[in-house]
């Protein structure tokens, strides 16, 4: 069973920060996992939003959040598109690359 610690403040202010995003955000610290979770009580079966990837809570959960909105999927998946792409040509490159040079080794 999951051990879900609310947290109700912090010194950087972030719960609250939160709350100005989206007054249903709440965060918590998943003990199973060592991780901090933001989660949306208006959401019914399942109000986890997302695993914060940072051992801290600091500016880039505000930012993260702020990134990952539903409001903004739309730009997200575009980026995620744009950077895959980028990802393939880099790897097709390395790819030709590789096998010019054991061609020409041979």
């Amino acid at each position: 069973m999951k051990k879900l610690f609310k947290i109700e403040s912090d010194c950087l202010d972030i719960v609250s920060r939160l709350k100005a995003i989206d007054k249903d955000y709440f965060l918590v610290f998943n003990e199973d996992n060592q991780k901090f979770e933001v989660h949306n009580s208006s959401q019914i079966k399942n109000t986890l939003c997302l695993v914060l990837p940072f051992d801290v809570l600091d500016e880039r959960t505000i930012d993260l959040v702020l990134k990952t909105r539903v409001q903004n999927s739309d730009r997200l998946f575009k980026e995620m598109e744009e950077e895959n792409k980028k990802l393939e040509r880099a790897k097709i490159k390395q790819v030709l690359n590789d096998f010019e040079e054991k061609f020409y080794d041979s």
